[in-house]
């Protein structure tokens, strides 16, 4: 009787039927009731007024209301998801719900690589190449719409403590070269050096071992057409997000970039979602699942 009780809280998330939150992420011990017992809770459960939760200390647990709205929980103690529902409102937010569903598909898919995400253009053969031993978490060639970019890279020998990113024109120009200690820098694309270039191309190498690098990799800006289709639905987005942007609507953001194939963006925000809220475990393995799904590193 448990066990039935525990699926169906599970299988509503498929059928949406009368649901109040949906679990987006959820970290420690995080427990249901079903019937006399707590059962762990899951991403993706959807959950009714009539369920509820406990969080244990150190616990974390995102939410999604019925009307689009997200909230998060991070203090230990028991909760009626009624009352919590009571404080969200009834306003409808559409494209919020639409994209989370949408995310939260792409992780009860457990990461499995789906090549309908990644641009057609890019042919998977011309990626990063596999020797290279530090790889640039992108495709060979990349559309961005934001002017901040996040580069991320893995070292793989993990010897380098500094690097140098280089950016060069489409005639193999050298035009900027930035330093950092990190495996990861924020580029910002209208930055005066780089902001007239609409492709850029970029590789990393280790400061002082420059024979360590990677291969190429392109970073082209939307045609401006392309970036106004991008920026009107962006909009509709963010108008149904109240308030400041919490690590939860990075999350929703992240999969409104992935869809609409502009996986640098869509990396970039799980970049923020993970620095909002670092002791999460389940945005950084959404991230990781993000990074595989999409054949980024490899």
């Amino acid at each position: 009787m448990l066990v039935l009780c525990f699926l169906t809280h599970f299988l509503s998330f498929g059928a949406d039927q009368g649901y109040t939150f949906k679990v987006l992420a959820e970290n420690g011990n995080v427990m249901i009731k079903a019937g006399e017992e707590w059962m762990p809770l899951s991403t993706g459960t959807s959950l009714t007024d009539k369920d509820i939760i406990k969080l244990d200390k150190g616990a974390y647990l995102g939410l999604i209301h019925n009307s689009g709205k997200t909230t998060s929980i991070a203090s230990e103690g028991t909760y009626e998801i009624a009352r919590l529902g009571t404080r969200l409102g009834k306003r409808k937010s559409d494209k919020v719900s639409k994209y989370a569903d949408l995310y939260l598909q792409s992780v009860q898919s457990g990461g499995m690589q789906n090549q309908k995400t990644i641009a057609p253009t890019v042919d998977l053969a011309e990626r990063s190449i596999q020797s290279s031993k530090l790889r640039v978490l992108l495709p060979n060639s990349v559309d961005v719409f934001s002017p901040k970019v996040m580069l991320k890279w893995h070292d793989k020998d993990t010897v380098a403590r500094s690097y140098e990113v280089v950016f060069k024109n489409m005639f193999d120009e050298v035009i900027m070269t930035k330093e950092t200690d990190n495996t990861k820098l924020m580029v910002d694309l209208d930055e005066q050096k780089i902001a007239r270039e609409r492709l850029v191309i970029v590789s990393v190498n280790a400061k002082q071992h420059k024979e360590i690098q990677s291969s190429n990799y392109g970073i082209k800006q939307l045609s401006p057409e392309k970036s106004q289709q991008i920026k009107k639905e962006l909009t509709e987005l963010k108008l149904e997000i109240p308030g400041k942007e919490t690590a939860l609507d990075k999350l929703i953001l992240a999969s409104f970039y992935e869809q609409n194939n502009l996986l640098a963006d869509a990396l970039t925000n799980y970049e923020y979602a993970i620095a909002m809220e670092p002791k999460v475990q389940a945005f950084k393995t959404a991230y990781d699942q993000f990074i595989f799904r999409n054949g980024l590193d490899y």
